[in-house]
């Protein structure tokens, strides 16, 4: 299960509730918006497959 930092929690928030358990699924570290913006295109990539 993934961990979403108080820094970008906001930006985490708004998204849709299904993204959000996706990301959290992936059990990646979420510090800063750009390990949220890797972790989405995790989750796009393994969509496309």
């Amino acid at each position: 299960m993934s961990v979403v930092s108080p820094n970008i929690r906001d930006k985490f928030d708004s998204m849709p509730q299904n993204l959000q358990q996706a990301l959290l699924d992936t059990g990646m570290q979420l510090d800063t918006l750009a390990d949220l913006m890797a972790c989405l295109e995790r989750v796009i990539a393994e969509n496309e497959k």
